[in-house]
């Protein structure tokens, strides 16, 4: 079976960078971050909330569109 080129992770990720969608990052400490996705890698990501902060995946519990109305769009 060959690798899909995004996985669900980098699909979500990169379909809110592109549209620009606040969402709210809870932290596994439980602090709540919001802002804008500026970019992200296989290990961080670069939320814009007024400056940048470099969060470390492996930190984050969720990541959800401020208002809940985000919907992934579905790519076979």
């Amino acid at each position: 079976m060959s690798k899909a080129p995004f996985n669900i992770q980098d699909q979500y990720l990169n379909q809110s960078r592109k549209e620009r969608v606040k969402v709210v990052v809870r932290m596994m400490s439980g602090e709540a971050l919001e802002g804008h996705i500026k970019s992200f890698d296989n290990f961080s990501l670069l939320l814009d909330t007024g400056g940048d902060i470099l969060i470390y995946k492996h930190a984050i519990a969720t990541i959800t569109s401020v208002d809940g109305t985000f919907r992934l769009h579905h790519h076979p």
